[in-house]
């Protein structure tokens, strides 16, 4: 044992002396030498890549197919993702090719269909051959353009290298402007294990070359993903191919099932009885007028369609016509059944309850990530184009997931709020949606697995909130009983709350009253509280609780002034505050008797309490009217919030003017909008039933009319005539 120590230290000066020999190379050196690298491979390279150029057809409507018209860029990392088309729709899209052949091109598949291209070439340096598409490569993410003569200026890629001898990543680049790029990077190492398979799927980049050691090809890669201990990259000639014709004419038989399944779907909406004006958002709103929207649906089994369109209650509430276009041309009538209460989608169903004969009930794949991986797949992006269904399947291959809204995982392909992927056998992997939320966040974009969408169908939970209602049942809202007005920096710094608020939280709302008897005043609310969020007891989704501005910041006596009476009949304006707007808004999509958690800040200190929402009592958009034709006037019931802002009290007498006929003996003597007529020749005017007794068969009417604090007598004299 002595010995051996004594021979190792005996040894330890020569081992010094040849560390000394070799010593480690400084971060500068390394750089420069991995740069000298480059640029020789850059030299070598250059003739074997090439830039493939082409032009898309655009569709009857002036639009572009539905493509990826990207291609993932090394030389701009990770997230570089460069366009075909760019700002400029007469641009040609270029990406990058590399020769395989004397006329054979490699280049990432693009999800192109033969009949969308409008020219496609092969540019080597200033020499543009025009190409074709022959061949696909489905598990290498790669298409085959072949030319009618050698590509001049080129020289096919020779892979010689050895997989096994540290191989890495090449890119090479060139732009339009003939600008280069080129780096090298060592293969992605980071994983996503699948339990259920136990595969290990890693990132891979994409337009590169895969060389040795010593700088030789060995393959080029187009994937987008690659399992983490796959075979050693191998040569284009040991690729599965397939003809690029066997593939269109897969996808053109997938598109007559599919077609036999989305059916184009119209519907009305009675825009003056709905709940609100919001804006429709749909997969294809095409909206013909006001009110009328053409939109899709999805055939499901006993005469039930699923309508991926995000309507609020108030514009289901106001669904006054359904109807499907069939492929004869036959209009359907169709029923509401209901909406779901987490996603923007609804179902309808054939009047008499059976599925026509050629359509055809669409399934959903009940598959996970775990078996879609890899999988081919498409992309359909529906339109309804005045009755008829406008669909192209872009081809996809499932590379990886996302996790998205309610802990859903989809794949990667499937854009959020728009398209639905389709399996080869015709199932739908994932659909784009909505979320249903409240306030500014209702049309938050999402997507939804076949599999999620399989349950929910099958469950059949609606929202009772969500459904087809007859007069002013239509406008309900959802609160939980306080007027509240927008925050600003300087109410958040008094109210002590600006510390409790953020991004996610928002503005705020200022709570300026709490009516009696209600859940907010049960819980503890008060005036001058700050309102943070709420959410859904069932859900950790929190809904911002703000309120806008209002639109219109002039006085009342400016309103009463200077808009003209007619000017009401075209703008939804009043000047109290609408009991549906602001914070009640996110609680009208909640749901009236929704359980929630509310956040609020008393004298800087937080709050969270469950509360269930109650249905708001009558307001001025549901008071009851009446209609004087002769006096050119309607009046409504004063409500709450009415008298509240005019300060008048609960028991005072009174009908608000809500619309005021120009040129009528009403406007002639004086009357305007939103003032309250408090009585008729004397007698009190205590609801729109008593006004209309108090002048009917009338000739001469003295109106006591009060406008804010102001009272005046206003005198109308009627002809015989008109009072009969």
């Amino acid at each position: 044992m002595k010995k051996t120590i004594l021979m190792l230290a005996a040894l330890a000066p020569f081992a010094a002396i040849l560390a000394a020999d070799k010593p480690e190379k400084s971060p500068e050196e390394e750089s420069a030498e991995k740069a000298a690298r480059v640029r020789a491979m850059a030299t070598a390279y250059a003739p074997c890549t090439v830039n493939v150029r082409f032009r898309l057809k655009r569709l009857p409507d002036g639009s572009f197919p539905d493509t990826k018209m990207q291609y993932r860029c090394p030389a701009c990392g990770d997230s570089g993702l460069h366009l075909s088309r760019g700002n400029d729709d007469d641009l040609p899209c270029l990406v990058t090719g590399f020769v395989i052949a004397p006329n054979r091109a490699l280049v990432q598949d693009l999800a192109l269909r033969a009949d969308w291209l409008d020219g496609l070439e092969v540019v080597c340096g200033t020499n543009a051959t025009p190409a074709r598409l022959v061949a696909c490569y489905p598990d290498e993410n790669a298409v085959l353009l072949e030319t009618d003569r050698p590509l001049a200026g080129a020289r096919p890629l020779a892979f010689t290298g050895d997989a096994t001898n540290k191989p890495s990543l090449f890119h090479l680049v060139t732009d339009a402007d003939g600008r280069v790029k080129a780096g090298l990077r060592k293969v992605n190492r980071e994983f996503t294990h699948y339990p259920s398979t136990g595969e290990d799927w890693c990132g891979a980049t994409p337009n590169t070359f895969v060389v040795d050691a010593s700088n030789r090809a060995v393959s080029v890669q187009m994937r987008l993903e690659r399992k983490l201990n796959d075979v050693l990259p191998r040569p284009p000639s040991s690729w599965r191919s397939e003809p690029f014709a066997e593939r269109e004419a897969r996808i053109a038989a997938l598109e007559k099932r599919v077609l036999a399944s989305v059916l184009p779907v119209y519907l009305h909406i009675d825009e003056e009885k709905s709940g609100n004006s919001g804006r429709l958002f749909s997969f294809s709103d095409e909206s013909r007028a006001s009110g009328d929207v053409d939109t899709f649906g999805i055939a499901l089994e006993d005469g039930e369609m699923l309508i991926p369109l995000n309507l609020d209650s108030g514009k289901i509430a106001a669904l006054d016509k359904m109807e499907a276009t069939l492929s004869d041309g036959k209009k359907h009538p169709l029923e509401f059944v209901g909406a779901f209460a987490e996603y923007g989608l609804f179902m309808l169903r054939f009047a008499d309850g059976k599925t026509p004969a050629g359509v055809t009930p669409a399934r959903f794949s009940a598959a996970g990530p775990d078996k879609l991986m890899r999988q081919s797949a498409y992309l359909a992006q529906p339109k309804n184009r005045n009755g008829k269904i406008q669909i192209s399947l872009a081809p996809r291959s499932i590379s990886g997931f996302k996790r998205v809204h309610g802990g859903n995982v989809v794949p990667n392909e499937i854009p959020e709020s728009n398209g639905i992927l389709f399996l080869a056998s015709g199932e739908i992997a994932a659909m784009g949606g909505h979320v249903r939320s409240g306030g500014e966040s209702w049309r938050s974009r999402t997507a939804i697995p076949g599999n999620r969408l399989d349950r929910l169908v099958a469950a059949r939970n609606f929202d009772p909130e969500f459904s087809v209602r007859k007069g002013k049942d239509r406008i309900r809202v959802a609160w939980i009983g306080v007027e509240a007005q927008a925050m600003t920096k300087e109410l958040a710094r008094e109210k002590k709350a600006q510390g409790f608020l953020s991004a996610d939280v928002g503005r705020g709302s200022l709570v300026g009253k709490v009516y009696t008897n209600t859940p907010a005043a049960r819980v503890g609310i008060k005036e001058g509280d700050v309102l943070l969020w709420a959410r859904r007891t069932s859900s950790e989704r929190r809904e911002k609780l703000e309120t806008r501005d209002r639109e219109f910041g002039i006085d009342m006596e400016s309103l009463f002034e200077r808009l003209p009476p007619s000017m009401f009949d075209r703008v939804n304006v009043t000047p109290w505050p609408k009991v549906e707007e602001g914070v009640n808004d996110v609680f009208t999509h909640m749901g009236i008797g929704a359980k929630v958690v509310v956040a609020w800040v008393s004298n800087g200190e937080k709050h969270e309490a469950e509360l269930m929402l109650e249905q708001a009592p009558v307001h001025y958009r549901t008071a009851r009217r009446i209609r004087n034709r002769t006096l050119g006037l309607v009046a409504a019931d004063l409500t709450f919030e009415v008298r509240a802002f005019l300060k008048l009290a609960n028991d005072a007498p009174g009908v608000v003017i809500s619309k005021m006929q120009q040129g009528s003996p009403s406007a002639v003597a004086g009357l305007r909008p939103f003032e309250v007529i408090t009585s008729v020749n004397g007698e009190p005017a205590t609801s729109v039933i008593r006004f209309a007794e108090l002048i009917k068969g009338k000739k001469d009417l003295t109106f006591s009319v009060r406008r804010l604090d102001a009272t005046r007598i206003v005198r109308i004299q009627l002809k015989a005539e008109q009072t009969k």
